[in-house]
């Protein structure tokens, strides 16, 4: 994966955020829509998580140093968090300015406006995210993944915003202007609820890594390389421990050799541990593989 072309687009995401934000702030004050302030406000926040992406991609592909002997990988995961939590703070906010706002007799907004600006953003903002998709199958960065999920939120929203005022110029085009003014609210309450399953999506895996909760998958591929090479080579026993931290991941390997093993020298250990490392996977800057052996089983205990 190339760090730099990273680095690139994501300072493109953030730049486009950030004009996105400003367009939707200025058109929610001047139109008096509610559901536009939000996804103006909702791309604010999206952009200052882009830069702390930005700025943790730019320390990811730094080397380790003696404060930070494993690298900085382990902000990935923070990182995402935060996006996450801020994601589900935004909805619960939404939701209840939404509900406060039927409870108070609704909002009338200017339509002409605010569907000029939701069709124009529909179009930019789904154009954007099919375009990052499309460029991140070459880099495979977890970052750009998720960050992603941002442009495909505000997307969702902006389709949302879209056939909601068209439902609510249709309705005051047929002398239903009582009932066209709860339709912001009601936006809000949708769009709320709409961004509930992104938030969680990137809060759970996020959330694993930064308690350091092993994965399973990992996990699992480990113990069944080492079964097989245990029964292969004659192993008495092995204990593994494998961790990740955004795309870094953690593996530790114990073995323990027989007291007659036929051991010829390191080379022979060696050629063991290039098999083992090969068995797991391709190795790469990310993946920190350990494999020890020992004869004495206290060393693994």
């Amino acid at each position: 994966m190339s760090n730099r072309g990273e680095q690139s687009l994501l300072k493109q995401s953030t730049i486009l955020m950030f004009a996105v934000a400003i367009a939707g702030i200025v058109t929610g004050f001047v139109s008096g829509a509610q559901s536009i302030l939000f996804d103006g406000f909702f791309s604010l926040i999206a952009t200052f998580i882009k830069v702390l992406m930005l700025i943790t991609a730019k320390l990811i592909a730094k080397e380790s140093n003696h404060r930070f002997q494993f690298g900085y990988w382990h902000l990935e995961p923070m990182v995402l968090l935060i996006e996450g939590s801020f994601l589900f703070l935004i909805a619960i906010y939404a939701f209840l300015n939404g509900v406060f706002g039927i409870i108070n007799g609704g909002r009338e907004i200017e339509l002409g406006l605010v569907i000029i600006y939701a069709a124009v953003f529909t179009v930019v903002e789904f154009a954007y995210f099919f375009y990052v998709r499309h460029r991140n199958r070459r880099l495979r960065s977890t970052l750009i993944q998720f960050d992603n999920i941002s442009w495909l939120v505000d997307a969702m929203l902006s389709v949302g915003l879209l056939v909601s005022f068209l439902t609510a110029l249709l309705l005051t085009s047929q002398g239903y202007n009582e009932w066209a003014v709860y339709v912001d609210p009601l936006i809000l309450i949708v769009l709320a609820l709409s961004m509930l399953p992104p938030a969680f999506k990137i809060l759970r895996p996020a959330l694993r890594d930064v308690l350091g909760i092993a994965p399973d998958k990992l996990d699992d591929k480990v113990r069944q390389v080492m079964e097989a090479a245990k029964v292969e080579h004659g192993f008495d026993d092995y204990s593994s421990y494998v961790q990740k931290h955004g795309r870094a991941r953690f593996i530790e390997i114990h073995v323990v050799l027989p007291a007659d093993y036929p051991l010829q020298g390191v080379g022979q250990l060696d050629a063991l541990r290039e098999e083992i490392s090969a068995k797991l996977g391709q190795a790469d800057a990310a993946r920190w593989l350990t494999i020890s052996f020992t004869g004495d089983r206290k060393w693994i205990a």
